[in-house]
């Protein structure tokens, strides 16, 4: 019973992962582009602001998943006991390495959002979007993104 537990928590946890990065990865690279051609925008930010609801739940899910396996693995490893070994301790580092990623990718998940948002807001309804897209609100974009790949990296390394 508890194997199973363990086994949905972490399912759960990979579901809202994939969510989350994927759904970024998809909005930045596939659907944004191609709706700024053909949205007013209002429009965007209304589909922009739709996504960033999602998004907060994802975060949600994956901090509170994230507590849980932390939490399990370490109860699987006697840590509450005192009989944690070298490898639980390197595990430790390497969870915290991959919470402290998670963090700068949110944060820079929050900057991007909010800037963009705020240059959605202040766009004229007749103007087109990408001429007057700033190229800094693409280097949050761009440092989330490669966050979020060092986060995977990190999160291979635990599953090892």
């Amino acid at each position: 019973m508890r194997e199973s537990v363990e086994l949905v928590i972490r399912g759960v946890h990979l579901l809202a992962a994939i969510a989350w990065f994927g759904g970024v990865t998809f909005s930045t690279f596939v659907a944004m582009p191609i709706l700024q051609r053909n949205l007013p925008p209002q429009n965007l930010l209304a589909i922009h602001n739709r996504f960033r609801v999602l998004i907060r739940l994802m975060i949600h899910v994956l901090l509170t998943t994230g507590a849980m396996v932390f939490f399990i693995v370490a109860w699987n490893n006697g840590f509450f006991t005192g009989n944690a070994n070298n490898d639980f301790r390197s595990y430790m580092l390497a969870f915290v390495a991959k919470l402290v990623a998670f963090g700068i990718m949110t944060l820079f998940w929050g900057l991007y959002s909010s800037v963009y948002r705020r240059h959605l807001e202040i766009t004229p309804p007749d103007a087109d979007v990408q001429s007057n897209y700033n190229l800094y609100i693409n280097v949050w974009k761009n440092l989330m993104l490669i966050a979020g790949l060092i986060v995977f990296a990190l999160a291979l390394l635990l599953k090892n």
